[in-house]
């Protein structure tokens, strides 16, 4: 599988931000989810170990005028290959 693959709109309906794949660092990711807001405080680090040496291997966003704002993260850790996943609602 590429690292990362835009999947956004493949359900039908309204298309949020959707990506899966086999995984890039979380500072290389389209969707530039630390850039998007320092809300989301996406850090790309392990919940299990605490190493930063992850990838990004799943990302969904849902946003929308005075609706709030959803965005689920999960990430692989290189290190002790554990998952870590991450959900900020706003």
């Amino acid at each position: 599988m590429e690292p990362c693959v835009d999947i956004s709109g493949q359900g039908g309906g309204i298309a949020f931000p959707e990506y899966t794949g086999s995984g890039v660092p979380i500072d290389e990711h389209p969707f530039q989810p630390r850039q998007e807001s320092s809300f989301w405080n996406v850090n790309g680090q392990c919940g299990a170990c605490k190493s930063e040496n992850t990838l990004c291997i799943y990302l969904h966003y849902v946003g929308g005028l005075g609706t709030g704002k959803d965005m689920t993260v999960e990430l692989v850790c290189l290190d002790c290959g554990r998952y870590t996943t991450d959900t900020y609602i706003d």
